[in-house]
């Protein structure tokens, strides 16, 4: 009975808080003592200092982890929330390339934990850079660093809010860090954690940087590779060849203007997108290209998969073959997309921790370039967290990438204090 009561309690005080943080500021409609109560809901933050949060940052983006490579950035996380006493276990994914994967536990356990995810693997431009990316530094708002944007502000940011909500005595419900090796396209380090330990409910955030905006939405992803071959012959004698490189040269302008088997989608109005990223044959400028490839990448809508666009590819090859040339499709790689609505909860709880970090309502998005990203939020609401994508940055793949220090330390803030908003059950 004292817990129900208590539960009863907590719930009014957080129903209270959102009632007065959602008045726009208006406090002249109230008497003096529900000023200072307004006040008190404003203010009612997660304090995380931010000067500790930049420094995290620049420790975190001087680790190399563009390559097969997370192991020291998975070892210096994990040491670091042990040592501050939060529990903490790292699952090998492959060996050297662990998960870190930490929890602060509330005292009620019923309550629908909440999950942020952010990947520890981050490719950067490797050339171009006034200064050594890996020693990143301040320039006013600025932090530059590589993988700063993408998305190693948005795991500073993360592994700092686990870090204060490790400080609660009245944490509401469990929340976990999923720090996970190998986004890229197929989410290999989150698809990992999921199926071997969970959870299957409650809520998700995916720190990918979305400029501080919500998604709910963004397309999957099918990269291809076609290999065609010929047959190669000595430029004395081009027409005893078949030329690999010139089929190759047709179908990739044929694929680049493709309109992919799908049904258009009013949340990913954008999709699909096609783009041939490699085009590559030959082995002499006096030879007749035996063989040649075309790698490429294809955002796609929710009908969409590694199946329908095999067969729009087979499609396209067939009204296109050169007599003497031979063809292969190989699906390199797929991931599925993130569809939710725009009401969710855990919008309701993000909107309500925006009133009151940043002083006015979330800006839910779905615009370019988030919703042609793959992110891992499509894996956790598969599993069955209710899930969106927020974090901080503008991620723009270019020499001295850089993050905006306040919208880094307000994610922060945010991450946490959602924890705070979800409603109890």
């Amino acid at each position: 009975m004292f817990r129900l009561i208590m539960q009863d309690i907590a719930s009014l005080h957080q129903e209270l808080i959102h009632i007065l943080s959602s008045i726009n500021g208006d406090q002249n409609l109230f008497p003096q003592n529900v000023k200072s109560l307004y006040d008190f809901a404003m203010s009612n933050t997660i304090d995380i200092k931010r000067e500790n949060l930049i420094e995290l940052a620049k420790k975190v983006t001087s680790f190399k982890s563009d390559l097969d490579n997370e192991g020291d950035l998975a070892n210096y996380i994990s040491t670091r929330l042990k040592k501050a006493g939060i529990e903490v276990h790292d699952e090998e994914v492959v060996a050297g390339r662990p998960n870190v994967i930490a929890t602060v536990r509330s005292k009620d356990r019923d309550q629908l934990p909440l999950v942020i995810n952010a990947h520890m693997d981050g490719a950067f431009h490797l050339t171009g850079w006034s200064r050594d990316p890996l020693e990143g530094w301040q320039e006013g708002d600025k932090l530059f660093g590589a993988a700063i944007s993408d998305m190693k502000g948005g795991l500073a940011s993360m592994v700092a809010a686990i870090e204060a909500l490790n400080e609660r005595k009245d944490l509401p419900r469990d929340v976990i860090l999923q720090a996970v090796m190998h986004h890229d396209t197929v989410g290999l380090g989150t698809k990992y954690v999921l199926a071997s330990e969970g959870p299957y409910e409650g809520y998700g955030i995916c720190g990918e940087p979305s400029n501080m905006k919500v998604h709910y939405a963004h397309g999957g992803a099918v990269k291809f590779k076609i290999t065609v071959r010929g047959h190669a012959a000595h430029v004395s004698r081009i027409e005893d060849g078949v030329d690999a490189l010139k089929s190759a040269v047709g179908l990739y302008q044929k694929i680049s203007n493709m309109k992919p088997t799908g049904s258009p989608n009013p949340h990913l109005p954008n999709l699909p997108t096609v783009f041939v990223g490699i085009l590559n044959g030959g082995f002499a400028a006096g030879c007749v290209a035996p063989q040649a490839e075309l790698l490429g990448d294809i955002r796609t809508l929710p009908d969409m998969n590694r199946e329908t666009v095999y067969r729009d590819l087979q499609q396209i090859i067939s009204e296109n073959q050169v007599p003497g040339c031979e063809y292969e499709i190989k699906i390199t790689a797929a991931q599925k997309g993130l569809l939710g609505t725009s009401d969710s909860v855990i919008i309701q709880a993000l909107n309500s921790s925006f009133q009151k970090v940043r002083g006015h309502a979330v800006e839910i998005s779905r615009a370019m370039p988030t919703q042609a990203f793959v992110t891992d939020g499509a894996d956790m609401a598969a599993a069955g967290l209710e899930t969106v994508v927020m974090g901080p940055g503008d991620w723009k793949y270019a020499p001295d990438e850089f993050i905006s220090i306040k919208d880094m330390h307000d994610a922060a803030r945010i991450y946490a204090q959602t924890a705070f908003e979800l409603p109890l059950r």
